[in-house]
């Protein structure tokens, strides 16, 4: 009889150790110490698992049952890196799954018909340098990160990637790999729609198109006691009712649009002055790029409806536009969750995932499990056992279909 695997609720408590923060916390950001003995203790335990394991140059993992038939990649995986001060689950999940669902085909089933491929992408989260995706870019070949950029610490990315790769176990083998042909990634919603709702699973159908910009409104400081209102030129005031007409379209426009202003700084910043200049973001995210294209309109005409202060928009970062999973295997995973009895929605992901860029050059599904209260990139982020297993079924009755 064949000996019941360790339960992921562990397996993700054991990763969770390397970089720990507080009961719950985990503290991992790219190529620091934390990581380095997180991904050579998932080296370890893949290699005790007969896959063969090999490192990329940018020191993402893979994990592999090479195909019996086919030399054709199928992958699945998400990343090993964390926020500061982030929680077990985001990116480790994936990782988990994808390693556990294979471990367990292949106790099964043995030797897969293709090539079958457990991936723990270097970097997602970009705490550390001024970047994203530099993993799965790599792996995806569609961009490489530029090795002088520079940490709090003045460290460049090539300095801090070339010693964390070097200081990976010798048995691991370096070299980059195969596009895959298929790309899988179970993670946590992030959000609290399964929560709430009760519902088991999320079937993903596209990831958001996501637009950032700063706005800066510039007006006159004056003292807070002797100008009268009618001759302020108050920035203040122009960024509140900006604010407020935006978020009225939000409204107007409804779910799942959704915009943020999530950072606000008012020069000089005195309790009795008027400022001088306010400066805030906005993060405007929905699943087609039209809706986002209407806000970014309605955000100009606010701007050019600007009366006695100026205004202008800088573009924070390239926009990320929506990526669309593969139809069919987006489908696969919703009549497997139907087979199996579980309850699930179909929904579009808020927030970006290395998904996103392997969409570019392969066929891609995403599958999410509940996160209690929403709460991601927190030590407070927690998914029942419960719903981490039933996640990892799912994923290995496709793996399953696709591989064997």
């Amino acid at each position: 009889m064949q000996k019941k695997r360790e339960a992921a609720s562990d397996f993700l408590q054991r990763l969770g150790q390397f970089g720990k923060t507080g009961d719950t916390g985990v503290t991992r950001p790219v190529y620091t110490d934390a990581w380095i003995a997180a991904v050579s203790w998932l080296q370890k335990e893949a290699q005790a698992k007969r896959m063969a394991v090999s490192v990329d140059t940018n020191g993402s993992t893979f994990m592999t049952y090479p195909g019996s038939d086919s030399t054709e990649i199928i992958a699945a995986g998400s990343h090993i890196d964390s926020v500061v001060n982030g929680g077990r689950y985001d990116g480790a999940y994936g990782v988990a799954a994808a390693y556990l669902a294979m471990t367990d085909l292949y106790a099964e089933y043995g030797q897969p018909k293709k090539t079958m491929t457990a991936v723990a992408i270097s970097e997602e989260d970009s705490d550390r340098f001024p970047t994203t995706f530099s993993g799965s870019k790599h792996y995806a070949q569609v961009d490489e990160t530029d090795p002088n950029l520079k940490d709090s610490d003045g460290i460049t990315f090539e300095e801090a990637r070339s010693h964390a790769v070097s200081a990976l176990p010798s048995f691991v083998t370096r070299q980059d790999q195969p596009l895959p042909s298929e790309w899988f990634e179970l993670h946590i919603e992030q959000g609290p729609v399964l929560d709430t709702t009760g519902t088991q699973l999320g079937v993903v159908s596209s990831i958001c198109e996501l637009k950032r910009f700063n706005v800066t409104l510039t007006g006159q400081a004056n003292h807070a006691g002797t100008t009268p209102q009618h001759l302020r030129k108050d920035p203040m005031k122009a960024a509140a009712r900006m604010i407020t007409a935006l978020d009225n379209y939000a409204q107007a426009v409804g779910e799942p649009l959704v915009f943020t202003v999530g950072n606000l700084t008012v020069e000089p910043g005195a309790s009795n002055a008027i400022p001088s200049r306010v400066t805030f973001s906005i993060d405007v995210r929905h699943p087609k790029k039209a809706a986002v294209d209407a806000f970014e309109t309605k955000l100009n005409e606010e701007i050019a409806s600007l009366n006695k202060v100026d205004g202008h928009i800088d573009s924070l970062m390239e926009p990320y536009p929506e990526v669309v999973m593969d139809k069919r295997l987006q489908d696969q995973f919703s009549e497997i969750c139907e087979k199996k009895g579980y309850s699930y929605q179909v929904m579009p992901s808020g927030a970006g995932h290395d998904t996103q860029i392997m969409n570019r050059q392969a066929k891609t599904a995403m599958l999410f499990v509940p996160s209690r209260d929403g709460i991601s990139h927190s030590p407070s982020e927690y998914t029942a056992p419960a719903d981490l297993e039933r996640g990892i079924e799912v994923l290995k009755a496709q793996l399953y279909l696709e591989c064997y």
